[in-house]
């Protein structure tokens, strides 16, 4: 790796350890070694939170300063190295370069061996032997010291870890509890749930355990309250109703089954606790050795950017039923779609991919999510039997949405059990669908994925070109990773001085819709109607945003009348081509200026730039009240 790193001790044999769950300590045996400076510290904890991995120098300036303090940000990240190295002391060689960037082989002591504790938890949980389960958790949840990396709460990248730590946290916590009350030790665990449920209402395996303990401790009102009050918080928090799980759970006590006292019985509720993401590290160690694998093409590079959007539809897939990713092309549905897939399958979930892209209007969508999922045949109670518990990734439902709503239908009333994943730039719209909105990276993502998919580390005086492509491809995924892809060839403020060709110039590798940012909008383009293609053309002669008059003055010629522009733009919107801003004033729409481009290519292929500029001036200087252009 270049330069090789500490991996003995220092002067009395005693290895360099941190510790992060609670504020950060660095150590060797029970020796604190002083490393006073917050920075210092970070960035130590950062680098061994990649366990062994070089972090590239401008992903590590972004994730210690954020991208608004990017000027010259190399230098200073070697005068930060540099300190902590004096710091460290004997032990300053644990900081070590390679041409990939910065890396350690530094410990992270208490997190290493809470994982080891709730790997064990796990793997009891599996067999079924609870109180394995319990002790295990108690050991892993005993190494916290307080909120994790308490001390570095204003450095960027450690607000995230902090959140996964602390999701991580309750996951296990959670898991011993419901190890409890299989072993009917409600009274035992009665605080700590209180305590639990208070600060999470949301959490719903959670609530379960909250009003099971209080039924088996014999209170049926108290537990039917509380279910009743998480459906009333759901619905006023999150507008959804509450999992068929705990409907369930309301129905059988309401029923006073039985089986609901009984500690150790296979059908009390039981709360799937998935195997945390390893904080501080997006690479996988390993991968779910199962027969999902099979059914996911393996992803070739390191996701990215997305971390709250990923969050929320792993959260959401947990749930039966549609869920709907929906954005413009190149905003990396299909990554995350796939990002969630493996997440759910590391977890020991089934997970069926089918690519609708090579499907024709009027194609056989169930025949191909039999093929997919190994059913026997293309009936729907087989492939619904097939599908129990799964969860089916559609991807790229925008050209046959009519037949992939339908089938979605039928598939559900079937298989009640499972999740349906369908991503597309335009909702399905039936009802209970789940719709999740994916637009353009921040700023802070989108350098990240930069960075991370250029050919070499970037020079200082780059950064700015950096952000300017960026900028120009709008912050959409697709975009970027085309044009860090350029920089084998081309230096990035080549690229800056090019990004007026921006839609000819990013071609990438890969084949059909994805290979670039023009395969993607003719995809998209080619799914419009004759009055759609036409308004579209027409608005990208406004470089900014308009209002619903402005669109109706300009693109209201032959064949179109004004009373045809509302509709045909609300279609844009939901098909998401055209963007809505809502201010003060009203509606304003907007194209991405990646899709403007485009757009204005058509619009003079069409031979419509000259009379759709004159009806653009004749908007702006005719007199009005008040109007925006």
């Amino acid at each position: 790796m270049g330069e090789t790193g500490l991996r003995g001790g220092g002067s009395d044999g005693r290895p360099l350890e941190v510790d992060v769950l609670g504020p950060v300590r660095v150590r060797a045996g029970q020796r604190d070694v002083g490393v006073g400076r917050m920075l210092e510290r970070a960035v130590l904890v950062r680098l061994a939170l990649a366990r062994g991995m070089p972090v590239p120098d401008g992903r590590l300036a972004v994730e210690l300063w954020g991208d608004g303090e990017l000027l010259r940000p190399i230098p200073r990240l070697r005068v930060l190295i540099s300190r902590l190295r004096q710091a460290l002391g004997e032990y300053g060689a644990v900081v070590s370069r390679s041409p990939a960037g910065y890396y350690t082989d530094v410990i992270v002591a208490d997190l290493r061996a809470a994982e080891a504790a709730a790997d064990r938890m796990h793997a009891a949980r599996r067999a079924h032997r609870y109180a394995e389960v319990r002790a295990a958790a108690g050991e892993a949840l005993r190494l916290w010291r307080g909120p994790g990396l308490a001390d570095l709460a204003a450095v960027p990248f450690a607000h995230a870890e902090a959140v996964r730590l602390e999701e991580w946290r309750l996951g296990v916590a959670v898991a011993g509890i419901d190890a409890a009350l299989h072993l009917g030790a409600e009274c035992e665990v009665a605080n700590d749930l209180s305590v639990l449920a208070r600060e999470h209402p949301l959490h719903e395996p959670l609530a379960r355990l909250h009003a099971l303990a209080a039924y088996r401790t014999g209170s049926q009102a108290d537990a039917l309250a509380r279910l009743h009050r998480l459906r009333r918080t759901l619905a006023d928090e999150l507008g959804v109703d509450p999992a068929p799980e705990t409907i369930a759970l309301e129905l059988r006590m309401l029923n006073h089954d039985p089986s609901l006292r009984a500690a150790n019985h296979e059908s009390a509720p039981s709360i799937s606790v998935d195997a945390p993401t390893r904080p501080g590290n997006d690479e996988r160690d390993e991968w779910p050795d199962n027969d999902c694998r099979a059914m996911l093409p393996r992803p070739t590079d390191l996701f990215v950017g997305r971390q709250r959007e990923l969050a929320a539809v792993v959260a959401a897939v947990t749930r039966p039923g549609l869920v709907t990713l929906v954005g413009p092309t190149g905003s990396g549905k299909t990554r995350l779609a796939l990002e969630v897939g493996w997440r759910v399958a590391a977890a020991g979930r089934r997970v069926v991919l089918v690519e609708l892209g090579s499907l024709r209007p009027g194609g056989a969508v169930r025949a191909a999510v039999a093929v997919a999922a190994g059913a026997a045949s293309s009936d729907i109670a087989v492939l619904a039997a097939t599908l129990r518990g799964a969860l089916l990734i559609l991807d790229g439902a925008e050209h046959i949405l009519a037949e992939v709503r339908a089938e979605v239908d039928e598939l559900l009333s079937w298989a009640t059990e499972s999740t349906i994943l369908v991503t597309s730039q335009r909702g399905l719209d039936p009802p209970g669908e789940h719709r999740i909105e994916i637009g353009a990276l921040d700023r802070v993502a989108g350098i990240d994925l930069f960075l991370t998919r250029a050919a070499g580390p970037l020079t200082a005086t780059e950064h700015a070109d950096m952000v300017t492509v960026c900028a120009a491809v709008d912050w959409l995924p697709l975009g970027i990773e085309l044009a860090a892809g350029l920089t084998r060839i081309l230096t990035v403020a080549q690229l800056a001085r090019r990004v007026d060709v921006r839609v000819r110039l990013l071609v990438g590798p890969r084949g059909g819709r994805h290979s670039s940012l023009r395969a993607a909008l003719d995809w998209s383009h080619e799914l419009l109607d004759a009055a759609e293609r036409a308004v579209l053309r027409r608005i990208s002669v406004f470089s900014g945003g308009f209002v619903l008059e402005a669109a109706e003055a300009v693109a209201a010629f032959e064949p179109l009348h004004p009373a045809d522009i509302a509709p045909v733009l609300a279609e844009l919107v939901r098909r998401s081509m055209v963007t809505v801003v809502v201010d003060g004033d009203g509606r304003r729409f907007a194209l991405l200026e990646t899709i403007r481009e485009y757009a204005a290519t058509a619009l003079a292929a069409a031979g419509e730039t000259g009379a759709a500029r004159q009806r653009h001036r004749d908007w702006c200087l005719e007199p009005a009240t008040v109007k925006s252009p």
